[in-house]
């Protein structure tokens, strides 16, 4: 064997072992089981992913994925600390991200201050649940994708981006600087959208009767595709309030931001 060999050999071994050492740092979960078509789902993370796809059976299928956030001493064993709470019943399905084990190699001097919590592991989860169960989520700053849901739902999440897709039904939200795009195929119910400095686009279905019920800050950016003939500026704080009727009304679609930007779409 040449040098030449000799050094291209050992080059893949190298590689070999470090994508054995990064295989054995990812932690795999998945749950099955009953849950009622009118459950409920909760979802309490903090970063990593959320896709949650729906379908007509009374049942929830739950994987979930830990890999590393970097690579550092203890990254495995921050990946085998993290544990997922996963309790099923059929009329709800609690999940939980829970650090509490992880966050124990930070507890050195710099950990005292938070100074390694980055580095705490990303947390995936794929989710496919009753199309009309409720849907609950917490969040601090994942990626979240939710789509085909016929049911009310409510997400917070301090600065996650977040996409929902196709909602029949009504939709508490609430970001301080997350980016949102939400897409109803129906308002079925009063909703809230309320964001500090975040971004919120939403799209309405073209001829969609609903009441607008809007505080938007001076500081904030508002548009609309809507005619919104019954906007005024308030003379106390210089903020804007817009009350609408939109088609004749309908839902209240209720906006909040201070600084943030919220866009009114019709499709």
């Amino acid at each position: 064997m040449s040098g030449r060999e000799k050094a291209f050999a050992v080059m893949l071994v190298a590689a070999f072992c470090v994508l054995s050492a990064k295989a054995q740092e990812i932690k795999e979960v998945r749950k099955s089981g009953s849950l009622n078509a009118d459950g409920r789902v909760h979802i309490d993370t903090y970063k990593g992913s959320i896709t949650i796809t729906t379908w007509d059976k009374a049942e929830i299928d739950i994987y979930a994925k830990v890999e590393p956030d970097g690579y550092d001493r203890y990254s495995e064993e921050k990946v085998q600390d993290t544990e997922l709470r996963i309790d099923l019943r059929s009329s709800e399905a609690r999940i939980k991200t829970d650090y509490d084990r992880a966050k124990r190699h930070d507890r050195g001097f710099w950990g005292l201050f938070g100074g390694n919590s980055g580095s705490l592991p990303f947390v995936h989860y794929t989710i496919k649940m009753p199309r009309t169960a409720r849907l609950v989520i917490k969040d601090y700053k994942s990626n979240t994708s939710v789509s085909d849901l016929r049911s009310d739902a409510e997400v917070e999440t301090y600065k996650g981006r977040v996409e929902i897709r196709n909602l029949d039904g009504s939709l508490v939200l609430e970001t301080y600087k997350g980016e949102v795009w939400v897409d109803f195929t129906n308002l079925a119910r009063r909703s809230r959208f309320d964001t500090y400095k975040g971004e919120i686009d939403i799209t309405l279905p073209k001829g969609k009767g609903f009441d607008v019920d809007a505080d938007i800050g001076r500081r904030a950016d508002f548009d609309s595709d809507f005619d919104l003939k019954e906007r005024y500026r308030s003379s106390r704080r210089r903020d804007y309030d817009i009350r609408a009727s939109i088609n004749g009304g309908g839902p209240v679609l209720r906006l909040t931001t201070d600084k943030g930007r919220i866009r009114l779409r019709e499709e």
